[in-house]
């Protein structure tokens, strides 16, 4: 049944909020949905190239499994498509976990997958963001340690974002199992440790690695001033229908669990906003939030919890959605009208 309430999730989020068909047919340097596509391709050709933009250097995992496994051209983009389906199959068991009714989980699978966590990686050609909130939830939800050792281990190497996002993930698991925020377990955050100290010391062997750093660090911070005129638009559009549940995450908590769960969403979002001028999708770093408030949902009102979350999935189809990158805003069409758009004469 969850492999059935994924797929039917997939189609009506492809249905309502369709790629740009036409703009995927061919590359097109310079527009968004191509714009790390043709950077990925040469790193899964030679996966430690340094022939592409300083923000893919370091995501190496996912050109690394694409080589391996022989996936040239086109065919490597079929890994990013894969980190959704694993990502909404994940999701799934969770939400079954909660609650074993369809209605519920389709639900939290429409108001999750209508978000840019799942749009971004659907449609911009090359871009893995939905294994590193795979990553994210495993950190917060999952019960064993392994699983949690392995995504900290690997994730970083997947997008640095992970790092940004991993203490609200910390903080949404603990409010989720009722426990201290700060405890042993904590020390599973040592895995992190292997990315961090390999990337420093190459950083401090290559001066051209510190050059872009700093280069990075003292124009970027004035060039992200400009876009705060659109942040409320952004982060809108990035989670539309899921800002409900993610601010229901709040509801009824005590002091201990509000302090670190607001200061980790803090923490995301601002780090996130800084270092990244796709504003509607940075604002993502909140998945882990939206699903505990999901869950919580769950826990304090379990009759009518499915019926209310299968509503809240179909108002997040009929939102509007829209990219915001930089100051392009670029509006999300239904199917048809990009059907319409590829097969017309001239297209």
């Amino acid at each position: 049944m969850l492999a059935g309430l994924v797929l039917a999730a997939l189609l009506g989020v492809c249905f309502f909020f369709s790629p740009h068909l036409w703009i995927m047919r061919e590359p097109m340097p310079g527009s968004y949905e191509w714009s790390r596509a043709l950077g990925f391709l040469k790193q899964c050709e030679a996966p430690f190239t340094r022939d592409v933009e300083p923000a893919l250097h370091w995501r190496l995992l996912p050109p690394l499994v694409a080589h391996a496994l022989g996936l040239e051209g086109r065919l490597a983009f079929l890994l990013p498509w894969a980190g959704i389906v694993a990502f909404l199959s994940y999701l799934a068991v969770l939400l079954r976990r909660s609650l074993d009714d369809w209605r519920w989980i389709l639900g939290g699978l429409l108001v999750v997958g209508s978000t840019s966590a799942v749009l971004v990686p659907l449609h911009w050609l090359g871009i893995n963001d939905a294994w590193i909130w795979l990553a994210l939830l495993v950190v917060a939800f999952s019960p064993s340690p392994l699983a949690v050792g392995l995504a900290c281990l690997l994730a970083p190497w997947v997008d640095e974002r992970f790092l940004l996002a991993f203490p609200l993930a910390w903080a949404c698991g603990r409010v989720n199992a009722d426990e201290s925020v700060f405890s042993r377990a904590l020390l599973q955050a040592a895995w992190l440790l292997p990315y961090v100290a390999v990337r420093l010391w190459v950083s401090s062997q290559i001066p051209s690695e510190r050059a872009a750093a700093g280069a990075f660090v003292a124009t970027h911070f004035f060039e992200q001033l400009k876009l705060v005129p659109l942040v409320p638009l952004a982060w809108w559009m990035g989670l539309r229908a899921a800002w409900l549940p993610a601010f229901l995450a709040f509801a009824g908590l005590r002091r201990e669990h509000a302090a670190p769960l607001a200061i980790g969403a803090a923490l995301a979002v601002g780090s996130a906003f800084f270092l990244a001028a796709d504003l509607s999708r940075s604002i993502s770093v909140l998945t882990p939030l939206v699903v505990l408030g999901i869950l919580r949902h769950a826990r304090s009102s379990p009759e009518g919890a499915p019926r209310r979350l299968l509503l809240l999935g179909g108002v997040a189809l009929l939102l509007p959605a829209m990219h915001v990158v930089h100051q392009k805003l670029s509006p999300v069409a239904p199917l048809p009208v990009e059907l319409l758009r590829l097969l017309r004469p001239g297209s």
